[in-house]
């Protein structure tokens, strides 16, 4: 029976990080904020239930607001822990002088950035496979299918290897972890808010065709955008073209907001652009690279 094939740096960080009681202590508090978020939202279900009449329908369709609170609440969360943990990834070694060491080995420059992109994934992933169960509330009873459950798990997914070839690449470039740090929420700033300002500035001038569709190409790039776009979709069956007006105005953009084809052509170019980033990061490793 052939044994599979582990990335060693995968191995190495995940053995590291099984045995380590902080990673522990930080997934009982990761799921206490998200216990108390659920209490809330729990709460101000019960309150709007108790102010509009007990109908026994919205009851159960309140409990489908769980989902987005928790999902969102999470995908903040991921947003701010992934460039710590990804940042010190290359920058960290070469501080502690085992780089140059650790390229002299059989392990090719290539599998050592991707093993840092998947050892921070896969630890990322952990915590939102641990908020299922809190999530499943809204499936179970609150009326939303389970496919947009696997939907937002893939969607995470792509997020978290977004998020984290950034952080790798940030910390490929800079020799300092908090350099490499600073940096990558400068990218991030620069991609979740700058490209939006096209299209703050074509609801300003009142572009034409033109400058609408050359604002959506941009937002392929946002991962806030897609997920805004999921949840609009998801919970309330009405696209976000036509919350926005753009529904009608182009037809071909209208029709791919409300179906899945915007979600799959973001998803790829948001993956190409981590393939980018690994690639780019992998150049950077060469031996004696101070």
């Amino acid at each position: 029976m052939m044994k599979a094939r582990v990335n060693p740096i995968v191995g190495k960080d995940l053995k590291v990080t099984s045995r380590s009681m902080k990673y522990s202590w930080s997934l009982f508090a990761y799921e206490g904020v998200l216990t108390i978020a659920f209490l809330l939202t729990m709460l101000a279900n019960d309150s709007m239930t108790r102010y509009s009449g007990p109908q026994i329908t919205s009851v159960y369709r309140n409990y489908s607001s769980f989902f987005p609170v928790v999902g969102i609440f999470q995908l903040i969360i991921i947003g701010l822990i992934i460039p710590v943990m990804t940042a010190a990834a290359i920058s960290g070694e070469r501080e502690k002088k085992t780089m140059d060491v650790l390229l002299t080995t059989s392990i090719s420059a290539s599998s050592i950035v991707i093993g840092k992109l998947a050892s921070a994934v896969i630890r990322v992933m952990i915590f939102v496979f641990a908020s299922v169960p809190l999530m499943a509330i809204s499936f179970i009873i609150g009326g939303i299918p389970w496919r947009v459950l696997i939907e937002y798990i893939i969607l995470a997914f792509i997020y978290a290897c977004f998020s984290g070839s950034i952080g790798i690449f940030c910390s490929s470039v800079c020799k300092k972890t908090i350099t490499s740090v600073v940096l990558s929420y400068v990218i991030y700033f620069g991609i979740y808010a700058v490209t939006y300002v096209p299209s703050l500035v074509v609801a300003l001038t009142g572009a034409g065709r033109d400058g609408v569709l050359t604002t959506m190409l941009l937002e392929l790039i946002n991962p806030v955008h897609t997920f805004i776009i999921f949840f609009t979709d998801r919970l309330s069956g009405v696209s976000l073209g036509e919350l926005m007006g753009r529904d009608g105005f182009f037809s071909v953009w209208s029709w791919i907001y409300r179906t899945n084809v915007w979600l799959t052509i973001s998803a790829f170019f948001q993956m190409g652009i981590t393939a980018l980033f690994v690639l780019f990061s992998s150049i950077r490793l060469k031996p004696g690279e101070k």
